[in-house]
């Protein structure tokens, strides 16, 4: 397996910080927050006592560690896992770095940012690909985060295509919120999923191209 670490975390953190603010609905506060793609916790950071409990996802090791020291004093519950979210739970998948088309360069800056579980090269070359595994890791499905949590308040996304294995065809009625990203390497998968989540929930706002939600369940 290969390996990759985080380099200028400072200058991630300060990045990472500003894209992590998405639009969310003004009565979208406390209960549970799942938080699937935590990165090194910006979201919960730049949420804090929005929501009454974190529960935070992320397969790579060295994110899920500065997760947990960020955000230790935010004054609000937080568990971190190092799970992947996926279809079931209780199974092990490749966890892959990205490989960007120009420099083919693991250790680029971003690079705790686009870890990915999907395989998939693009026109250039880029993508997510079989010999740059680093890592192998457990599943959790929705539906066992439900079983165990039981409503979330908000579940936001940020998979790097994971999405699609993790939210089609699943019972969304215990979510009142949901938003992230939607990833366009399939486009097929990304109207699927948007026409599955629009079942239960409605959408509100202007759909930007790679955009998931915000949705509102709806009756909410």
């Amino acid at each position: 397996m290969k390996k990759i670490k985080i380099e200028e975390k400072d200058k991630w953190m300060k990045f990472i910080m500003n894209e992590a603010r998405y639009e969310l609905f003004d009565d979208c506060n406390g209960g549970l927050c799942v938080d699937a793609g935590c990165n090194i916790g910006d979201f919960a950071m730049n949420h804090g006592d929005r929501f009454d409990k974190y529960v935070c996802y992320d397969v790579l090791e060295e994110n899920v560690n500065d997760c947990i020291k960020n955000t230790k004093n935010l004054g609000v519950e937080i568990e971190v896992h190092k799970l992947a979210v996926w279809s079931e739970s209780d199974t092990s998948i490749n966890v892959m770095a990205y490989e960007p088309w120009d420099t083919k360069d693991l250790q680029h800056f971003g690079n705790s940012g686009n870890i990915g579980c999907i395989e998939h090269t693009g026109i250039k070359g880029e993508g997510w690909k079989p010999e740059n595994v680093i890592d192998l890791t457990r599943t959790i499905s929705i539906d066992s985060i439900i079983e165990k949590y039981g409503t979330i308040n908000l579940l936001k996304v940020d998979v790097e295509c994971s999405e699609y294995e993790f939210l089609l065809g699943k019972d969304l009625s215990k979510v009142n919120y949901i938003v992230g990203e939607c990833h366009i390497m399939f486009p097929e998968k990304q109207k699927e999923l948007i026409d599955w989540i629009s079942n239960t929930h409605e959408f509100v706002g202007v759909l930007e191209n790679g955009s998931l939600g915000p949705f509102k369940l709806k009756g909410l």
